[in-house]
């Protein structure tokens, strides 16, 4: 029995790995703590019969074996170096015993005495020291594929296909980079896209809750897996209304205030800067001002100086250019003012007042005795009718071109 064993120890250790993960689709990940131990020996370039004695559950306290752990933790995302345990993430690896009601508390105990106060020199014991208190005290080790959940930077990798898949239009995405997620079949259809596409749905289970307390595995929100938010899913799923509809009014009737707060409409806002980034569309419009003179002489001069040396063509010293001819200055002229004494009536058109009033007509008949038709007898018109071009004085309103996809 015991040579039976070992042969299907060293069996699993030669496995392929595809044979040991689990098909999934989309950025779903779903992994065993076999597997994963089977990728970290490869990172760390473990020995094959130190392989095989972990693949039989066997962590002796050693400096490979410890970092071995810490590499499982972080594959895993039950440890981070920065904030330690991840509960939620390593409560998916181990099942506590039927019937086991001092669990949690053998667990919290251990802890506390190996972990919390315990001086560990690098993170390679805080984690093994943590890995070792769940494997002895909490449960059995499961070993088949659990659920592991996306980063924040997979996640928005996530939502960023969805908008291209979709075809979002340009004024949505602009929206969505704000902040700004109205309800239109569009934003329904990208929450199911997401959650579809990280594994927190299934067209066959619906939202799965326990998944979604395991994405939030920084808070530790216990309301995932309650008797309320259970119902409230069920009740959403069973109206009869389309999968859009059902993971958004998921979100909004039963999700909202639970786990990390605004995690879905945060990474469909920063997917949609990053998508407005590649369709070269700013996300608010920034006001360019005209370059000076000076500026661009500066900027050909340095361009000519650069260019100083030997052309490709000829090899022959190239002359340097003057960017602009020098500016001379303005002559400074005498400003002749003319006081007029008294109207002077001359052959020359009536100058247009910029007020709008008639300008003074002097009659005819004074310059010229001969009888002719008097000019005082045409109506006058005012400077508004004689302009024969329309106001630019205009009220600029923003305008709809339509949507793009």
């Amino acid at each position: 029995m015991k040579q039976l064993v070992l042969l299907t120890i060293c069996v699993l250790a030669l496995m392929p790995l595809e044979v040991l993960s689990n098909d999934t689709k989309g950025l779903t990940i779903e992994k065993s703590f076999l597997q994963s131990v089977h990728d970290c020996a490869e990172y760390l370039q473990v020995p094959k019969h130190r392989l095989v004695q972990y693949l039989a559950y066997e962590f002796p306290p050693d400096e490979e074996t410890k970092c071995l752990i810490l590499c499982v933790g972080t594959d895993l995302r039950w440890w981070n170096n920065t904030c330690g345990l991840q509960v939620p993430a390593i409560m998916n690896y181990f099942q506590p015993v039927l019937g086991d009601r001092q669990y949690e508390k053998r667990t919290s105990e251990c802890l506390e005495r190996n972990v919390h106060t315990a001086e560990l020199p690098n993170n390679c014991c805080q984690a093994y020291e943590t890995f070792q208190c769940y494997f002895r005290e909490f449960g059995n080790l499961v070993t088949c594929p659990q659920y592991v959940p996306a980063t924040k930077l997979q996640a928005t990798q996530a939502a960023l296909d969805c908008l291209t898949v979709l075809r979002v239009p340009t004024d949505l995405l602009q929206c969505y980079s704000k902040g700004d997620l109205p309800d239109v079949p569009e934003t329904r259809c990208l929450y199911h896209c997401i959650d579809h596409r990280t594994g927190l749905y299934t067209t066959e289970s619906g939202i799965h809750l326990s998944r979604f307390y395991v994405r939030d595995l920084e808070v530790n929100d216990l309301r995932y897996l309650s008797k309320e938010t259970k119902a409230c899913r069920d009740r959403v799923r069973m109206s009869g209304c389309d999968v859009c509809s059902e993971v958004y009014n998921t979100h909004r009737d039963c999700l909202s205030g639970i786990g990390v707060d605004g995690y879905t409409s945060g990474i469909i806002a920063e997917a949609s800067r990053i998508a407005l980034t590649n369709l070269g569309v700013c996300c608010e419009d920034k006001q360019v001002l005209p370059l000076s003179v000076e500026v661009v002489a500066a900027e050909v001069v340095k361009e000519v100086e650069e260019e100083e040396g030997y052309s490709y063509a000829s090899y022959q010293p190239v002359v340097p250019r003057v960017a602009f001819p020098p500016i001379l200055p303005k002559p400074t002229l005498p400003v002749h003012v003319v006081k007029c004494t008294s109207p002077t009536c001359s052959h020359r058109p009536p100058v247009c007042s910029t007020c709008g009033s008639v300008p003074k007509v002097v009659p005819v008949e004074t310059l010229y005795p001969a009888p002719a038709t008097a000019l005082s007898a045409l109506p006058a018109r005012s400077y508004a009718q004689r302009s024969p071009y329309p106001s630019f004085h205009r009220t600029c309103k923003a305008e709809h071109f339509g949507r793009s996809f």
